[in-house]
């Protein structure tokens, strides 16, 4: 059995709204053999007393698994003029991938460019992201002989069961279930009670977003208009890359690993990495259908959502 934990990095807001605004939303599954969690959760724990000393240095050690490393507090780091600020970063980086690596994690994900002065639907991107992940991961599970569970960071409850009824409509619709190999709707839960869910965040907001700020660029006058940042993907693109579950499909086509959709310029999700060659693809996924309970007192709607604006 695999579990997939998934967070998110970046917001919905105007990619120039504010200083602070983010260039992209990105949602980040991190799949994990079941049997690897207790190890991978130790080691975890390790990892954060060896990198992060100076906040573990006190409590239980099982205890330390509540105090959460921060994205923000990392990527100002990142951007910061000392050396050794960004060296710190780097080697706090190159940490988490090389435990992820050691236990054969996996990584599938989408992340959405926001076009300058609009915003993204929540309900929809979210909703089409984790129907777009759970087909990737079904694809891993089959691959693998397995089944498997969606393990998703609790934002609010109105917000958790929108993402769940979108998955919920498909699977117990009349007919094929295309989430045969998952168990049920993904479930969400307090990411300081779960190593998985923390490394995702991880991922998403102390590698991939400066990557991808890096490579599809961030809005003058932002925080993450950072000439830093093209450093996390010099130094850390190839390791990411290497994580990803990639496949082709019954066209040929490859499909799977970290998925970018580009309002702005329609930029291939390679681009990311600073590659070409597989996954190379310009991204124009086909729809899904998704179904986004309605607000109260009014009746649910099902259709279509392609990249979310």
């Amino acid at each position: 059995m695999h579990h997939l934990y998934l967070d998110e990095s970046g917001g919905v807001e105007e990619p120039d709204g504010h200083p602070a605004a983010t260039p992209a939303m990105i949602i980040l599954g991190l799949i994990v053999d079941v049997n690897a969690i207790p190890e991978l959760t130790r080691e975890f724990l390790e990892y954060k007393r060896r990198h992060f000393a100076i906040r573990f240095q006190q409590g239980r050690a099982l205890d330390h698994i509540l105090i959460e490393v921060k994205g923000g507090e990392m990527l100002r780091l990142t951007r910061s003029d000392s050396r050794d600020s960004r060296r710190y970063v780097q080697h706090a980086r190159y940490g988490l991938l090389n435990l992820l690596e050691r236990f054969g994690c996996r990584i599938v994900g989408r992340v959405w460019v926001k076009r300058p002065g609009e915003r993204l639907k929540p309900a929809s991107t979210y909703g089409f992201s984790m129907q777009d992940i759970a087909a990737h991961f079904m694809r891993y599970l089959a691959e693998k002989g397995s089944h498997g569970a969606i393990i998703a960071d609790s934002r609010n409850p109105g917000q958790n069961s929108e993402v769940a009824h979108s998955i919920f409509t498909q699977k117990w619709r009349t007919g094929e279930d295309p989430y045969r190999l998952l168990h049920d709707v993904p479930s969400f839960a307090d990411s300081r009670n779960h190593a998985g869910i923390q490394i995702a965040d991880m991922l998403a907001s102390m590698i991939t977003l400066p990557m991808v700020a890096a490579a599809y660029g961030a809005s003058p006058g932002t925080v993450h208009d950072s000439p830093r940042y093209a450093e996390v993907r010099e130094k850390h693109g190839d390791a990411l890359q290497a994580l990803q579950f990639r496949y082709f499909d019954e066209t040929g086509r490859p499909r799977g690993g970290i998925v970018v959709s580009d309002a702005v310029a329609a930029r291939p999700s390679a681009m990311l990495f600073g590659a070409s060659g597989f996954g190379a693809e310009v991204v124009s996924e086909g729809e899904l259908e998704i179904t986004i309970p309605a607000q109260t007192g009014a009746a649910a709607t099902a259709g279509s959502v392609g990249p979310a604006r």
